[in-house]
């Protein structure tokens, strides 16, 4: 009985359903909340997890709330709940039966498709184990979904598995299975979940792990119906049915020990993809407008290769990675659309395929010349192809991007490790139709980065300054006067200084500095006119005091902006922003792991051709591990 899969593969599609009776919980209980506000945005969000035990009873609690305010010329708030409650009775260790209780609502008082939804349902549930490594859970219940004001009512079943590591001679197998139906007439929706991993050790450095799974979502959508349709068909709101079915193989083979010296690891795996939008009401006379009946193919290849070495001077590891990427767009024939219709319709979705391939080759590694030196290192190179099918569509490219990254660390002494990083960055962007082609640039990003970290029984203190340039080259530059290369290059300093007075008390400074230049550029000459400048100063000194295991932190906040203009060669100001004032942070070590955290800090604004203005800022949050 090969049911189930819990899928380990890093690469598939991230499944948004898992199991919900069976799914692994962690057996913790825990709080936090969390409060900020800045500038105009506040936001709230709590989150408890509580698991209990009492004999044969088991308590399962998740909840999680957000909200979000923002205050502007319309105020805008969104409000967000999901709540999971789950009570089990062990009749022993093989059964045990129990129910299970959630509730998700959203509110948001923007003009959104769906901007309030509510789903509760309440389900009764058994888990069994016919043997050690397999559980099955039958659940039959009721649903209440509401969405945009309308509330529909039925009946929720379903069931589902997991066989979790079940050992057959050198074969570990997992799987897993959900099926799940929910009546809510006249919607429905439904999941469909079916995996398996199988993994096979040939000997101890020798794995091969095929992994492969089906799933199938459908679910069903409120929308507003157009006159014709509410006239038609006698509705105020029309249904769009969304149902996604996805398959997927994929296989990975591991080599330890390949030539003694090197680990190979060799994958590929295949998934295709259709997606079916569906309309309920479709009125006679509207062919040629929105409501139609498409569906999406897409299909997906990737292949990987790794080879890894080590030692104790020198590790390193190569990767080929290659991607591909079909998506067709169509629509979908019903009775009643007429030939001349469905073309139209047909080439209008057509715009929408495309074929894309990604090829990537990357070295990196780590090379040690003493215990005080090592020089690390890391090439990428990348070509992607991108194509469009329909001839009414010219977004056609071609990219390559290649980056090279060098750092070298020296251990000076116990105290102080210094570093120099260089990296430089080179991308080309080609649209091979002529309409596009005016978008055809050339980037080069080049930095220099050197500084160290000292640490003493008296001062900490890491500082680095870096030199960075960024130059666009676009290739048509001359016949285009809507595109103009530039430049942007950038001097950033960093300091981070903590002093130690006494073993309670230190001083801490935090501060940068950025140098930015902005100009027109000229890739022949390598000419560059600047048309902006800005600096940016920020600072942050602060008092700390330790008491046991709380830090009480009080100090000053300055941040600096000023922005520049040129006149011919003289650099003229433009805006000036300063913002100053006090700050304070509290973090609280208490009672049975519990956490409280505060940070706030005032600001005095003052900004050119603005008047002056005052505001706070502020961060509060609990940790409790109860």
């Amino acid at each position: 009985m090969l049911f189930m899969f819990s899928s380990i593969n890093l690469k598939s599609q991230t499944r948004v359903d898992s199991l919900e009776y069976l799914g692994r919980m962690l057996r913790v209980n825990y709080f936090n909340t969390r409060f900020e506000k800045q500038l105009n945005t506040f936001y709230l969000n709590s989150k408890i997890i509580f698991f209990k035990n009492f004999d044969n009873i088991t308590i399962k609690l998740n909840e999680n709330y957000s909200s979000t305010f923002i205050r502007n010329t319309i105020k805008n708030t969104r409000d967000e709940q999901h709540l999971d409650l789950n009570f089990s009775y062990n009749i022993n260790k093989e059964n045990q039966f129990g129910l299970a209780a959630n509730s998700s609502i959203l509110s948001d008082n923007r003009s959104l498709g769906i901007n309030e939804s509510s789903v509760n349902y309440a389900s009764f549930f058994s888990i069994v184990k016919p043997i050690n490594e397999l559980k099955i859970s039958p659940f039959a219940g009721y649903s209440s979904n509401r969405q945009i004001g309308i509330t529909d009512n039925g009946m929720l079943y379903g069931i589902e598995g997991l066989l979790d590591e079940f050992d057959l001679n050198d074969i570990n197998i997992n799987s897993e299975l959900r099926f799940r139906n929910e009546d809510i007439l006249p919607r429905r929706n439904l999941i469909r979940y079916y995996g398996l991993s199988v993994a096979n050790y040939f000997d101890r450095n020798f794995v091969n792990n095929i992994n492969t799974y089906f799933s199938q979502t459908r679910k069903d959508f409120y929308f507003d119906a157009d006159s014709i349709t509410s006239q038609q068909y006698n509705v105020v709101n029309n249904i769009q049915g969304r149902t996604e079915t996805a398959y997927q193989i994929f296989d990975r083979l591991s080599y330890n020990g390949f030539l003694e010296v090197f680990t190979l690891d060799l994958s590929g795996g295949i998934n295709w993809r259709k997606i079916d939008r569906d309309i309920r009401y479709k009125p006679e006379y509207s062919q040629s407008g929105s409501l139609y009946d498409t569906r999406i193919d897409e299909l997906k290849l990737e292949f990987d290769a790794v080879t890894r070495y080590s030692s104790k001077e020198f590790d390193a590891a190569l990767r080929l990675n290659y991607y591909e990427r079909d998506e067709k767009h169509l629509v979908k024939k019903y009775d009643g659309l007429s030939q001349t219709n469905f073309e139209l319709l047909s080439e209008r979705e057509a715009q929408k395929d495309n074929y894309s391939n990604r090829t990537t080759l990357s070295l990196s590694g780590n090379l040690k010349f003493s215990k005080s030196d090592m020089l690390t290192f890391s090439l990428y190179q990348s070509k992607l192809i991108y194509d469009t099918q329909s001839l009414l569509n010219d977004d056609d490219r071609d990219e390559l991007l290649s980056i090279i990254r060098l750092r070298y660390n020296k251990k000076l002494s116990s105290y102080f490790t210094g570093f120099i990083n260089a990296e430089g960055t080179y991308g080309h962007t080609v649209y091979l139709f002529a309409s596009r082609s005016s978008n055809n640039n050339q980037n080069r990003v080049i930095r220099l980065r050197t500084g160290g970290d000292y640490y003493g029984s008296f001062i900490q203190s890491f500082n680095s300054f870096e030199v960075s340039a960024n130059y666009t080259v676009y290739d048509f530059e001359e016949v285009s006067t809507n595109y103009q290369s530039y430049s942007f290059r950038q001097f950033t300093a960093i300091d981070s200084t903590t002093i130690n007075l006494t073993k309670k008390t230190a001083l801490f400074a935090y501060g940068y500095l950025k140098l930015s230049e902005i100009g027109d550029f000229r890739w022949d000459s390598f000419t560059a006119k600047p048309t902006r400048f800005l600096e940016e100063l920020y600072f942050e000194p602060r008092f700390i005091l330790t008491l046991d295991r709380s830090i009480f932190s009080v100090g000053l906040r300055l941040f600096i902006l000023n922005t520049y203009g040129y006149q011919k060669q003289d650099r003229i100001l433009d805006t000036e922003y300063l913002s100053i004032g006090p700050l304070a942070m509290i973090d609280l070590i208490g009672w049975k792991r519990l956490n409280i955290v505060l940070k706030g800090y005032y600001e005095f604004i003052s900004n050119t051709n603005s008047t002056d203005k005052e505001q706070a800022s502020l961060i509060a949050q609990i940790n409790w591990n109860f």
